[in-house]
């Protein structure tokens, strides 16, 4: 009888094992399908798990916001553009155009473009343009500028302004929808025209309307004569000085401590890409040395929707993922070189674009940009990363330099075939030069980035050129020393 029971209860615990082997094995397939299918990661709340997350060390939102322009003239149709002190600049135009928004009462009167152009060009003026649409009322509230009911009239602002032909004014610049506005105080509370005198008394260089120098209708700025500090650069990414522990680290960032379950692929080119789930986050290292992370929105985003606290949101975000240094600690200094409105799946938000300088001037890539970040209704939704090192000589080498209104003049049959690749057979070539020059909307100099681009030695190189925009949408590169065209791209 002895015998007999413990038979039983042997098979009793045999069963029960069975039962608890299948149970565990059940709910280990449900865990990873709830892993991998059915709930975002951030849900486990991982940092209360492995403890509380690093703290990394953001920058102020001031460090990269500089006006991609700023112009001054005394009256007599050249402007002189600052190339270096902008940011210095911009914080002693803030606090002027801060005491304008105390004056009492305050006029706003939309104006002509020609009204405008008359009172930049025809008395003592400084132009503030920020390479980029802010909407008025979040740029008045950020810089702490009291606005009054009257200012709902402005929607955004790219351009703000200041001239002497109407000294107790401010005057402001929509591009997007071509409109000029005039703000009217009682008095003038402002020392713009002492920032305006500064720069037009300046070293920096000058610039003329095309009118003037090309004999055609268009206001856009050229300049006459311009130096450049240095010749070639040589350079390499980011990741040629790091090593493949700096690119994991990076890639750990996105995902998180439970990076054990991200699958990691390898095509090809050796393009390595990180995804979770079925493509709800994706992140890419490229064998050019590139990175790029996508993440799909989600309905429950609540950081800020405004201009600056998705600004800052990015800011947050690259500090986290990278942050404001490369691989080997250098540190990067960015500014917001582009901004504009995007939406996805009916939820807004802005895409930010970063730009690097190299001394004074900025770096232009014939393909991508150095850093772009997306924020969708306050959640991170795309981030691309794509920083270049470069060292500068000790010593200065001062290029010999082609006029930019003759590089223009010898290539303008190069240029208009790329703006009409099929069309230009059935056009008069009588008629190319004027639509090329009549069309140009931005003249400067910067360094030219190509990845194809390589010396004797077959070292990376970046060369000083001219930046010619055309249309808005087409951006030309010329080698400044022999105004051979170096390539091009079509703007997003």
């Amino acid at each position: 009888m002895n015998k007999v029971a413990s038979n039983q209860l042997h098979r009793r615990i045999e069963k029960i094992k069975d039962f608890i082997l299948v149970v565990l094995f059940f709910t280990t397939i449900l865990l990873l399908y709830f892993f991998w299918e059915n709930q975002p990661m951030e849900n486990f709340q991982l940092p209360d798990i492995v403890g509380s997350q690093e703290e990394f060390e953001t920058i102020p939102l001031e460090e990269v916001i500089v006006p991609d322009n700023i112009y001054a003239s005394s009256g007599n149709g050249v402007y002189v553009k600052v190339y270096s002190g902008k940011r210095d600049l911009w914080q002693r135009g803030i606090t002027e155009i801060r005491k304008f928004g105390g004056a009492s009462s305050i006029f706003v009167g939309e104006i002509t473009k020609e009204q405008y152009l008359d009172a930049m060009s025809g008395y003592t003026s400084v132009q503030f343009d920020l390479g980029y649409e802010v909407p008025f009322s979040q740029f008045c509230d950020y810089y702490k500028i009291s606005r009054g009911q009257s200012f709902d009239t402005v929607e955004g602002v790219s351009t703000i302004a200041f001239s002497s032909a109407s000294a107790e004014s401010l005057f402001l610049v929509q591009e997007q929808k071509g409109k000029y506005y005039r703000l009217v105080a009682d008095k003038e509370y402002t020392q713009l025209r002492t920032i305006a005198e500064e720069i037009s008394s300046s070293a920096n260089a000058s610039y003329y309307s095309i009118s003037e120098v090309m004999g055609v209708e268009n206001t856009t700025m050229i300049p006459w004569e311009a130096s450049v500090g240095y010749g070639a650069l040589t350079w390499e990414t980011e990741r040629q000085r790091g090593d493949e522990e700096d690119v994991k680290k990076l890639a750990q960032s996105f995902f998180g401590e439970n990076f054990d379950f991200i699958r990691r692929m390898t095509d090809t080119k050796g393009n390595v890409t990180y995804m979770y789930g079925y493509g709800q986050k994706t992140f890419i290292t490229y064998a050019d040395g590139s990175f790029e992370y996508k993440e799909e929105p989600n309905n429950s985003g609540s950081g800020s929707t405004t201009f600056y606290g998705a600004l800052e949101t990015a800011l947050e975000y690259i500090a986290a993922h990278g942050s404001w240094s490369t691989f080997d600690d250098q540190p990067i200094s960015l500014f917001l070189s582009r901004a504009k409105a995007v939406e996805q799946n009916k939820q807004k938000g802005y895409r930010f674009e970063f730009g690097l300088m190299a001394g004074d001037l900025p770096i232009y890539y014939d393909q991508g940009v150095p850093l772009a970040v997306e924020v969708i209704n306050g959640q991170l939704t795309y981030y691309q990363r794509n920083l270049i090192q470069y060292d500068l000589p000790e010593v200065r080498d001062i290029s010999v330099q082609t006029n930019a209104a003759n590089v223009i003049a010898s290539n303008y049959k190069a240029i208009y075939r790329l703006i009409h690749p099929e069309a230009a057979s059935m056009v008069p070539k009588e008629a190319w030069f004027d639509e090329v020059v009549v069309g140009i909307t931005d003249v400067r100099l910067g360094y030219f980035r190509s990845i194809d681009k390589t010396d004797g030695e077959g070292m990376q190189t970046m060369i000083p050129a001219w930046i010619v925009t055309v249309n808005n949408n087409l951006r030309i590169f010329f080698d400044i020393n022999s105004g051979q065209m170096l390539g091009s791209r079509t703007l997003n």
